[in-house]
């Protein structure tokens, strides 16, 4: 894909939680004047105060934080990246216009991702993969050594949390953690590239969620290995979802270069909402994939599959094709390693 990308201002860095810290004192989270529609309806049903991953630590309203991390609870990183959702990502964004001011005649917003593209290390980028399999880097780097060589980044498990923002060089443009740290929320929606095919072996990982509730998310984290590290990564979660994701501040004078399925949605899933409620019901009913009764049966079914046992109540619904074999898989597996009843050696697996 080919895109016009207009001049635009992105801050050096992801936003970090020192950052964050004033929107929350400032009662960010009280103040529906900052959300959209969704992330405010969102927000007021998980009643937030602060980022899900921060721990109150002071008295209340002190706004005393620590951080949980995948490990343990540590005291609060202020220049980590925050990780938050995208609904908190836009409504820092509208704050922050509102405080300080935008750069340019228009608010702050998120990257998109031809932006993305553009603040790239250019030796770490599409044109330079496509020329040279190497510049991939996960292709031929360990995670050790992801922390080294011009194009350092915190990806494919270099460490085991985010880290400082200006822990590793910016890019050429002056951007850091372009790649890894934290994934960045952008206000693209999933979408496809052009002559996009389905693969037969993950049938349902994208065509479920060309569905305008889905925004793209860029970079990859500390966590991201794999495909989820390669330049060619396009990943996507729903707006009010949690992973390892953050933000940076950016303006322009031009509309976003953004491809959005709902033109103009800049509110995460309100459009497409709208769009389902306006059209056939029955026909929206067979385009919703995710959440038909029966794949709700089994969600449940798999996810607490002892929840009703005590009252002699299946763990599934039935239904046809009812997933009953894969009840207890983790368990059933563990059974069968166990059945091989392994020589120990040195005591590692």
């Amino acid at each position: 894909r080919t895109m016009n990308v207009p001049d635009f201002y992105a801050s050096e860095h992801m936003v970090t939680n020192g950052e964050f810290w004033q929107f929350v004192a400032d009662g960010g989270y009280r103040n529906k004047k900052y959300w959209c529609e969704d992330g405010w309806a969102w927000r007021t049903h998980r009643n937030l105060k602060w980022p899900f991953f921060w721990k109150q630590v002071g008295p209340a309203g002190s706004h005393e934080y620590g951080l949980r991390t995948i490990f343990e609870e540590i005291p609060m990183r202020w220049d980590w990246p925050v990780d938050v959702t995208y609904y908190e990502s836009k409504a820092f964004c509208k704050y922050k216009s509102e405080k300080d001011g935008s750069p340019t005649s228009k608010p702050y917003r998120l990257l998109t991702e031809a932006e993305h593209q553009i603040i790239r290390h250019p030796r770490h980028n599409l044109d330079a993969a496509r020329a040279d399999v190497s510049a991939d880097k996960v292709m031929v780097t360990a995670g050790s050594e992801f922390a080294h060589g011009e194009t350092a980044a915190n990806l494919n498990m270099t460490y085991s949390s985010s880290s400082p923002v200006d822990a590793f060089p910016p890019s050429e443009s002056g951007h850091r953690d372009t790649i890894g740290n934290n994934w960045e929320w952008t206000e693209d929606h999933f979408n496809p590239l052009k002559n996009f095919e389905v693969h037969h072996v993950y049938d349902d990982f994208s065509t479920p969620c060309f569905d305008g509730k889905h925004s793209m998310i860029v970079g990859g984290s500390f966590m991201s290995t794999g495909d989820e590290a390669s330049v060619f990564a396009r990943f996507h979660f729903r707006p009010h979802f949690l992973q390892h994701s953050g933000f940076r501040l950016v303006a322009s004078e031009e509309d976003a270069p953004a491809t959005q399925l709902f033109p103009g949605s800049f509110a995460g899933q309100a459009a497409a909402r709208d769009e389902a409620e306006e059209g056939d019901d029955s026909q929206s009913s067979k385009d919703n994939v995710y959440e038909s009764e029966d794949l709700l049966a089994m969600y449940l079914g798999l996810h607490f599959p002892l929840s009703g046992s005590k009252e002699n109540v299946n763990p599934i619904m039935h239904h046809e094709h009812a997933p009953t074999h894969g009840l207890r898989f983790p368990q059933r597996v563990a059974e069968l390693l166990c059945k091989l009843e392994p020589e120990r050696t040195n005591n590692r697996a």
